[in-house]
């Protein structure tokens, strides 16, 4: 099933998010979820449609998860504007300067590079839970600066 589909999930993804390593991420969460739920899936009548449906599911989380992000950063930058940050913070473009150095990088690399969580770990030498909590705080912490 996995050789089967792989190729067609992945391709339906990128159709959406147009980054291929994230379109294999999100092929590979949902066989992971399939896995999970070998039950469910061998019992349904067309296998292939609810691999495609859990995808579709992943997809609108991952897309909303991105446009709240990019809402929160716009408003962070407004915040920022009217309380500029402390003096000695990582602040290369004047907008986040409530991040440190390593935290802007994982952020940009993120969110501006079009790199995925793995990438990320594996470019900063850390593992993938590490820098999945490490760019959960940076994300929250620029969410709250100047509240």
């Amino acid at each position: 099933m996995y050789d089967e589909n792989f190729k067609k999930l992945v391709r339906a993804a990128y159709t959406k998010i147009h980054n291929y390593q994230s379109a294999e991420d999100l092929a590979q969460d949902v066989f992971e979820l399939a896995q999970r739920k070998i039950e469910v899936l061998l019992a349904h009548p067309n296998p292939t449609g609810w691999l495609l449906d859990v995808l579709g599911k992943k997809l609108m989380h991952e897309l909303r998860a991105w446009g709240r992000f990019r809402t929160s950063m716009e408003a962070l930058a407004e915040r920022i504007s009217k309380n500029p940050p402390a003096k000695g913070a990582y602040d290369p473009d004047g907008r986040l300067g409530c991040l440190t150095e390593e935290e802007f990088r994982m952020l940009k690399l993120l969110y501006c590079d079009g790199f995925t969580l793995r990438m990320v770990a594996e470019k900063m030498g850390m593992t993938y839970d590490t820098c999945r909590r490490r760019v959960q705080m940076a994300k929250d912490k620029a969410r709250n600066y100047g509240k």
